[in-house]
């Protein structure tokens, strides 16, 4: 009876040293995502981002839009992950760079297979606002127009319009991840 538990308890021990050893693989190899709380430092890792850059985001269940720049504002890098379903405990790289628009025009970004969209912008155009229309009643998101920002909202959110400091609306481009 002993010899057949100590069997056990080895089998049990090796199935779960072989599990360990098989998510760690995974963790090094950034298989199994970047946890929310990590974002920041994946960014500035994998895209080489300066320490005294600032790093500005907006993180969802599904998508997180990043803006990284420096004081001056005279450069940026944006950065969007997404969170894929199934077996996945974090988020994974989808695309960044600089803004499609240069850095004067808000871009949003659609992830094909998602219901989320991000708005990145370095706000050149100083936008105050953002004002979402679903039909029945208007939602006003107040931004910094002195400030880059991110905004993720989902696909089907309503009618969307930035406005300037100046009331004018703000156009966006749209980009494909």
């Amino acid at each position: 009876m002993q010899n057949r538990v100590n069997k056990l308890m080895k089998f049990i021990l090796c199935v779960l040293l072989i599990c360990i050893v098989f998510a760690g693989f995974l963790y090094l190899n950034n298989d199994i995502g970047v946890q929310k709380s990590q974002l920041e430092t994946d960014i500035r890792s994998a895209q080489k981002i300066k320490s005294d850059w600032t790093v500005n985001g907006t993180v969802s269940d599904t998508i997180a839009a990043f803006i990284s720049y420096p004081y001056d504002m005279t450069d940026h890098t944006f950065s969007v992950y997404v969170n894929r379903s199934g077996l996945s405990f974090g988020y994974f790289f989808r695309g960044g760079g600089s803004l499609t628009g240069g850095d004067t025009s808000i871009v949003e970004y659609m992830v094909e297979g998602y219901k989320e969209r991000a708005f990145i912008s370095m706000n050149k155009q100083q936008v105050e606002c953002l004002e979402i229309d679903d039909g029945n009643s208007i939602q006003v998101i107040d931004i910094d127009s002195n400030k880059p920002f991110t905004i993720v909202l989902p696909v089907d959110a309503g009618d969307i319009a930035f406005y300037d400091v100046d009331r004018n609306i703000v156009e966006f481009h749209k980009q494909q991840l």
